[in-house]
This record gives structure tokens, C-alpha cells and sequence, in this order.
């Protein structure tokens, strides 16, 4: 049975098969980009199919191969979250088809076979793990662009409410107003129709400037300064991770090295003892 578990270890953990399963997430994202494209999947439906099930096929083994090399305590392969998303994404692409929605519904999920490439490549893991570890620092940042929300927002229903009722006519649609204004685009448009007045053509005047302080002070203060706040949080988690990641490869070495000198004790010891016992038959001879 170690010898089994041995196996299933040194092929889990196999350059060359980690590479293989890499390929089969790439060949797996191209077939649901062509099951896009009706005349395509209706063309090659059953190589579609034939390959799709292959594909699923090796992500089984590799799951059970992964869970069989962590020998009598299986239950070890589920203490890493991405062992798990592995696992939940092969599971629903296994539920077989059915003509009802919810199952239609599942199946469509398929696509997030893609996301496996996350546990594959280990810097795209470290981004990831960056992204998900900024996210309660982020919550403040995005407290913060809420109250600068709502404060100009109210600002904006109360001076340009009645000029221009479709951006500004109330809270809500103020709201999608300021986040068009926040991705800068379209914002000049919106802006002109209170610097310029609704007068059309060349003979258009400038009613007031005030609007280009509230517009350009709300990008300066969303755009470019809280935007930057979301970069340095996740720059800041992005080397946190990078650095507990090095501490653990760190650590995953010197048990190696510990290893390797545990071994090389045991040999010595082994060596040793087997010439006293020859130099004592020698003597007893």
C-alpha cells in the first residue's frame, strides 16, 4: 500500500504532468470558446464531446491520484482551499445533462475548468492570493468612496437637479452619473451641459465654471487619489503574500536539508556499526 501512495505522490507532483494538466485547461477553455459558436459545436459535436469527457476524465485522476498521495490521511488534500475549488469545479462538470434548467444552468459552470490555471501557475496563485487578502483592507477604501459618493451625489441633485433631470434628477441616477464620471467617460459631456447651458451650436456661452470644480475635484479626489489607495493595498498584500510564500518555501527546504542530513546520520551510524561488528567476529575468530 506505501508503495501505492509513493506512486501516486511522485506523478501528483511530476513536472511534466503538471505541464500536462496545464494543457488540458487550455485545450478545455478552447472548446468552451468554440461551444460558442452554434454552427461549430453542431459541426464537430461528438469530437467536442469525446474530448470534453477526456478532459474530464484526467482532472478525476488527477484529483484521485493528488488525494492518494497524502497515503492513510486523504482528508489532508482538502485542507488547501484550492485543492477544494479544484475539486468543486470538477464535481459540477460531472453532473451529466438534463433537461432541466437547473442542471442546464450547472453545466454552463463548465467554464470555470479555465480558473484551474490559477493552481497551476504559482505566480498567477500569488496574485490571486494578494487580491483575496487586500479585501478587508479594501472594505475601508470602498467606505470611503461610498461617503465620497453619497456626499457629492446630494451636492449634485440639489445644484444641477433641475437643469439637467436625466444625470441629476435624483440620488439614484446621480449615483450612475458619478460612477460614469469615476471611469472618465463621457464625463466632458456632462460637465458642458452645465458649463455651457443648453444652447447648442456657436453660439454657446459659458453660463458658470462652478461645475468644472465639482467634476474636476470628484476625479481628483476618486480618481486619482482613492484609485491609488486600492493600488498600495494590494501592492501591500501582493508582498505579504510573496513574502510568506518564500518563508514557506524556506521552510519546505531546510525540512529537506533536515532530511538529507537525518539520512545521512543514519547511514554513517549504519556503517559504523556494521564495522564493529566485523572487527568483532574478527576478534572472536
Amino acid at each position: 500500500m506505501n508503495r501505492i501512495f509513493e506512486i501516486a505522490q511522485k506523478i501528483a507532483t511530476n513536472r511534466i504532468f503538471n505541464y500536462y494538466i496545464f494543457s488540458l485547461i487550455l485545450l478545455s477553455a478552447i472548446i468552451t470558446g468554440m461551444e460558442t459558436y452554434p454552427s461549430l459545436a453542431e459541426e464537430y459535436h461528438t469530437l467536442l464531446s469525446f474530448i470534453d469527457d477526456f478532459v474530464i476524465a484526467c482532472f478525476t485522476i488527477e484529483i484521485a491520484l493528488k488525494i492518494i498521495a497524502n497515503g492513510n490521511k486523504p482528508w489532508k488534500y482538502f485542507k488547501d482551499p484550492w485543492n477544494v475549488f479544484d475539486f468543486v469545479i470538477v464535481a459540477v462538470c460531472l453532473i451529466p445533462f438534463s433537461d432541466t434548467h437547473y442542471f442546464a444552468v450547472l453545466r454552463i459552470l463548465r467554464v470555470l475548468r479555465i480558473l484551474r490555471m490559477v493552481n497551476i501557475l504559482p505566480k498567477l496563485k500569488l496574485i490571486i492570493s494578494a487580491l483575496l487578502k487586500s479585501i478587508p483592507s479594501m472594505g475601508y477604501v470602498i467606505m470611503l468612496i461610498g461617503i465620497l459618493f453619497y456626499v457629492y451625489a446630494i451636492i449634485g441633485v440639489f445644484i444641477f437637479g433641475k437643469t439637467d433631470p436625466m444625470h441629476f434628477g435624483d440620488l439614484h441616477h446621480t449615483f450612475v452619473t458619478l460612477f460614469k464620471v469615476l471611469t472618465l467617460e463621457g464625463w466632458t459631456d456632462i460637465m458642458n451641459i452645465h458649463i455651457y447651458g443648453p444652447a447648442a451650436g456657436e453660439n454657446q456661452q459659458i453660463v458658470s465654471l462652478w461645475p468644472f470644480v465639482y467634476f474636476a475635484s470628484f476625479i481628483l479626489i476618486g480618481a486619482m487619489i482613492i484609485m491609488n489607495l486600492f493600488i498600495g493595498v494590494i501592492m501591500n498584500s501582493m508582498e505579504e503574500s510573496q513574502n510568506e510564500l518564500s518563508q514557506e518555501l524556506k521552510n519546505i527546504k531546510y525540512k529537506d536539508q533536515s532530511s538529507d542530513e537525518l539520512y545521512k546520520h543514519i547511514i554513517t551510524r549504519l556503517d559504523d556499526l556494521n564495522n564493529e561488528i566485523k572487527s568483532l567476529k574478527g576478534k572472536s575468530s
